[in-house]
């Protein structure tokens, strides 16, 4: 858990933890933002597993940046998802930061998003941590 605090630290400041991750696990085939509130931003994100076996529990941050390489933030993958070798999962944050309302104004292609896995549990109990 700290390590997980300490990567959402990181990603805040320096934008995105770039040692001992998996950039490869998953994908974000697709994403969208609506406003549910003032100030309030709904983030929506299908990821899609390269993994070769199905994942049983995950830590890792999905990240968004702009066209310019500018930071828009990170989201936390859901800790607890089965995701299917091959399969897609689709994350709802239903309250993301308030920053996150920069995906409202901006177009899609001037978003550029990436995963980060710090560690995942295989269903067949078998750990890694990158």
């Amino acid at each position: 858990m700290l390590r997980f605090l300490l990567a959402i630290m990181l990603g805040s400041v320096a934008g995105e933890a770039s040692a001992g991750c998996n950039k490869e696990l998953l994908n974000v085939e697709n994403w969208s933002a609506k406003s549910v509130a003032e100030f309030r931003v709904q983030v929506s994100m299908d990821l899609r597993s390269t993994a070769p076996k199905p994942i049983r529990i995950i830590e890792g941050l999905v990240y968004f940046r702009d066209a310019l390489d500018g930071d828009i933030g990170s989201l936390p993958v859901e800790r607890d998802a089965h995701i299917p070798v091959g399969g897609s999962y689709t994350r709802v944050m239903k309250s993301a930061p308030a920053h996150f309302d920069r995906l409202l104004k901006l177009r899609k292609q001037d978003v550029q998003t990436h995963v980060c896995v710090f560690a995942v549990l295989y269903e067949d109990g078998t750990k890694e941590i990158f």
